[in-house]
């Protein structure tokens, strides 16, 4: 039998202790924003970054998007070194970290003010009971006057392709559903995607079932199977009902036709090699 002092320090080394964890911050509802990335995405002096809600801009990386640095610089025109209002839904952050918010100064909407100029489109991944009115009032008066990304020939179609995961997380195979695209309904209107079609740049194409899509609102295309959520209260997602990887690692494309054989819009995925010098 040990002595009890030499018991108390075997059971402590041998024994977790649980410690209490320290609730997470809640997210600031007013900070200034110290970096403006894009027309989208900045960060603010708590060192968060912020994925603004409601609207989407162009990329400017892995490949520059037309209006992409107009949009970056409008944001930082109006936000970079201001203090800044945030507002948030029920995602308070997305799969990056990041904080989704809506962004406001001096009672001007960041969101609304990039959809007017044009450089925006509104885009919505739910659950998200915003009024879209105002947005939606402000993208079309920019659709009608041609402003912006509504000039250019990816965005005269009903939908857009936001993104493009052609090489999901580890070994493809294992992940056939990490292969998604996200697409945004960029009219004014809800629309049926029932006869659309996605094709890769082989020819291959796959027909979409009949799923309704908000004005505004987003649906995931995974490569995999699943059952479709057809529910535009959450996210909706449709699955091409692949048993293998159907992108290309290296170089593919991706191609939505309307049910009339009419070219939507398309997006390449590229994986940049370095050249020896």
């Amino acid at each position: 039998m040990f002595p009890l002092s030499v018991a108390f320090v075997l059971a402590t080394v041998h024994t977790p202790i649980a410690l209490a964890e320290e609730p997470a911050a809640p997210p600031p509802t007013s900070a200034r924003v110290v970096s403006v990335y894009d027309g989208d995405t900045f960060t603010l002096e708590t060192g968060d970054r912020v994925r603004l809600r409601w609207v989407n801009t162009p990329e400017l990386k892995p490949q520059l998007e037309a209006y992409g640095i107009e949009a970056r610089d409008a944001a930082r025109n109006l936000i970079l070194n201001q203090e800044v209002t945030l507002e948030y839904g029920q995602s308070i952050r997305d799969g990056y970290g990041r904080l989704i918010a809506g962004a406001s100064i001096n009672g001007v909407d960041l969101s609304a003010h990039l959809a007017s100029l044009g450089f925006a489109h509104v885009f919505v991944i739910p659950p998200d009971d915003t009024d879209l009115s105002t947005l939606m009032s402000a993208q079309e008066k920019a659709r009608t006057a041609g402003r912006g990304i509504w000039s250019d020939e990816r965005y005269q179609g009903v939908l857009h392709i936001t993104s493009f995961h052609a090489n999901a997380p580890g070994d493809d195979r294992d992940n056939v559903n990490g292969e998604y695209l996200r697409l945004c309904n960029t009219s004014a209107d809800s629309l049926d995607l029932q006869g659309f079609r996605i094709s890769d740049a082989s020819g291959r194409s796959w027909v979409f079932p009949s799923l309704i899509l908000p004005a505004g609102h987003t649906v995931k295309v995974h490569s995999g199977v699943g059952d479709n959520q057809l529910d535009a209260n959450s996210q909706l997602s449709i699955f091409l009902g692949n048993a293998n990887p159907i992108w290309n690692n290296g170089e593919d494309r991706a191609a939505i036709h309307d049910p009339f054989g009419r070219l939507v819009d398309s997006r390449e995925h590229r994986v940049k090699t370095k050249t020896k010098n």
